[in-house]
């Protein structure tokens, strides 16, 4: 068997195994093995639209996104990704609320920080109210109420992540804790009680008691006194030697045994605590990766799922061959933005095609913009125009112009001085020289 096919099956392999977990709703555990399966071969768009579908059945939609374009564009025709990203278009309102809950969980987070338990658990009710999927969420909430020793609800938001994903280990870990911390039925001792107090119900005898035998006969009163006297201070002597000290030694027993307990117990706690901080920092670690993902795919029109969508765009453009169309969409695109190796092998060979027949058409543009008073998209488009053809003077000459109108004047005089130097029209080159002031 040849490197090739020994790679191919075992991606094949991995996609089974993530398969057969996925069915069981071992997302997390398929998750690992889809990625296994794209790290042998990246091409596999099967394995990418089951990941993008794990990952938004984990109400990471952005994550989901990213699977989904990346697969179309491996596989242009009769792919899956087409039907999920429809899907979510279709759907009013659903980026809205991704971005919702992503702000309400950093706000939660932000909360956290700031010893605002409350108020972070208000958030995140809000965000799971929203997008009851959310596993992140419904984590946090967990730890949050296991810390507050809220066992109850903390059990709840456990239960809730193990529907979505019946193994993840964060949230079996939780489970434990809720099952080891929570209340327990403690049974009652009544009947021992009431049969203590009845016995301890009966009189006791004093230590100044006195118990006639029955061959007493009366003393005289000053013997009697010193009686008294002696039988007091017999019992005083008793309680000193003999009581207290047994006394005073039963209640240091006892006073040790709770020290010792209560030192036993702040361990834990304290042991607990530092676990729990260190999930709440990995939990934070993970907010900020989900933020900067978002952000980078949906925010606006300079995002990573932007790029895509423009490339696709551009090539859909070719199909129907609509070059005007295709050269617009170029005009806004920012390769810089897209990290496969594929769809930037793509856009040289789109941008050879521009250099030859797109600057007319991008410098056209940016005259109508120039028309409309849009300044700004005239600049983009000559700069574009000028990208792909270093050489095309007309267009320097109106971006300079554009810059000197800016009161940009370094970049002005830069390209001015560049076309009365080096552009063979002097027609060209004596406007410029009168721009430049010469």
């Amino acid at each position: 068997m040849d490197y090739e096919r020994k790679i191919r099956v075992i991606a094949n392999s991995y996609y089974n195994m993530g398969l057969e977990k996925a069915k069981l709703r071992d997302l997390t555990g398929s998750a690992d093995c889809l990625k296994k399966c794209l790290h042998f071969n990246k091409y596999m768009t099967d394995a990418r639209n089951l990941l993008g579908l794990i990952y938004y059945e984990a109400g990471e939609v952005g994550d989901a996104l990213v699977q989904w374009v990346i697969s179309k564009n491996l596989q242009h025709e009769d792919n899956r990704a087409d039907y999920y990203l429809e899907a979510i278009q279709k759907k009013k309102g659903t980026m809205d609320l991704e971005r919702k809950a992503v702000r309400r969980f950093n706000q939660a987070l932000a909360y956290v920080k700031s010893g605002s338990e409350d108020l972070a658990i208000l958030q995140l009710n809000k965000a799971v109210e929203d997008k009851p999927n959310y596993v992140k969420a419904q984590l946090l909430t967990a730890l949050l109420c296991i810390v507050r020793e809220d066992y109850q609800k903390a059990g709840k938001a456990v239960n809730k992540v193990l529907s979505i994903d019946h193994n993840h280990p964060k949230a079996l870990y939780y489970k434990s804790i809720v099952k080891e911390s929570g209340p327990k039925a403690k049974p009652e001792r009544e009947p021992e009680k009431r049969k203590f107090k009845n016995v301890s119900s009966h009189r006791q005898m004093q230590d100044d008691d006195v118990i006639i035998p029955p061959s007493y006969k009366e003393n005289t009163r000053d013997q009697a006194v010193l009686n008294i006297l002696a039988g007091l201070l017999l019992g005083a002597a008793v309680v000193f030697f003999m009581v207290m000290p047994a006394n005073t030694k039963a209640i240091n027993d006892n006073h040790n045994k709770e020290m010792l307990k209560y030192s036993e117990q702040l361990s834990q706690a304290n042991q607990k605590a530092d676990l729990l901080t260190q999930q709440l920092n990995t939990l934070e670690s993970e907010k900020k990766t989900a933020e900067e993902s978002l952000a980078s795919l949906t925010n606006n029109s300079d995002s990573v799922l932007a790029q895509y969508q423009a490339v696709i765009g551009i090539l859909q453009a070719y199909k129907k061959d609509d070059f005007p169309s295709a050269v617009k969409i170029y005009a806004g695109l920012n390769p810089e933005l897209i990290a496969s190796a594929d769809v930037q092998a793509i856009i040289v060979e789109i941008k050879k095609d521009m250099a030859q027949k797109g600057c007319p058409i991008l410098e056209s543009l940016g005259d109508k913009a120039m028309e409309a008073g849009d300044s700004q998209s005239a600049l983009n488009n000559y700069l574009k125009c000028i990208e792909l053809k270093p050489d095309s003077w007309q267009a320097k000459f109106k971006t300079a112009v554009i810059y000197k109108g800016m009161d940009q004047k370094e970049q002005a005089n830069a390209l001015f001085s560049d076309i009365i130097n080096n552009s063979k029209d002097e027609t060209l080159s004596a406007k410029a020289k009168t721009e430049r002031g010469f």
